[in-house]
């Protein structure tokens, strides 16, 4: 297969951007939600007429939550979201095509977002597989924390505590959105998630790798070009 080509795409103002021969990786700090949604709509358009290529899309966003469509688990543990709750919220919520309940996002998440194409080959369920697998086993490797696990349906777990969520869907056989991993803990968001129950979860279940290192702050910059080595070698 020829290399792709992908200098005909629109790239967001402010991102740092590399390339192999099919993957295109997209980096932007800070990146306004609504923004990034319609950058992911036409990335996705590229993947679908082009065959073979993928985008990888790293990011955090300002203090925000998302809604899907609901709790189609069939699990009547997880908490269904208040609707009413959402005037008493001081960050704006977004509806946005994919299964679950309301999350959040905010600046010291790392976010990863893999638009490629699902085939016979590559299924949803290899997709998030490889999703969860990827962040388990840099913090297994990279931080010795060996007490870590993941659910298809809920993110990867430390010992019984949530320190990242997955959320995935698919538009026309590309996939959308991803997972986010709760890299330092934020005052703000944890006194906000107070007031829903996060993907149906209560929101003490949360976790911060900065927190369980007992450290100040973990550094963003380090912890992406770590995980995007391992992507690229």
């Amino acid at each position: 297969m020829a290399k792709i080509n992908f200098s005909r795409l629109q790239l967001p103002l402010g991102s740092t951007v590399q390339e192999t021969d099919k993957i295109l990786y997209v980096s932007k700090w800070n990146w306004d939600y609504p923004e990034f949604l319609e950058y992911q709509s036409e990335f996705q358009n590229f993947v679908r007429e082009n065959k073979g290529s993928k985008i990888f899309i790293f990011t955090n966003h300002p203090h925000c939550f998302t809604l899907g469509r609901g709790n189609e688990r069939g699990n009547d543990e997880l908490v269904a979201f208040d609707q009413a709750v959402q005037e008493q919220l001081n960050f704006p919520v977004y509806k946005i095509h994919r299964g679950g309940g309301i999350t959040y996002h905010y600046p010291g998440q790392w976010i990863f977002y893999p638009i490629q194409r699902v085939t016979p080959d590559y299924s949803l369920h290899d997709h998030m597989c490889w999703l969860l697998k990827l962040v388990r086993d840099h913090i297994n490797e990279t931080y010795g924390l060996s007490s870590i696990a993941t659910q298809k349906i809920m993110g990867v777990w430390l010992e019984k505590k949530k320190i990242a969520s997955i959320g995935v869907g698919l538009n026309k056989f590309i996939t959308e959105h991803g997972i986010a991993f709760n890299l330092n803990e934020d005052v703000e968001m944890s006194e906000e998630l107070k007031k829903i129950n996060p993907c149906g979860l209560n929101s003490e279940i949360y976790t911060f790798l900065n927190s369980v290192l007992n450290l100040p702050q973990v550094n963003l910059e380090e912890f992406h070009s770590q995980i995007l080595s391992k992507l690229k070698s």
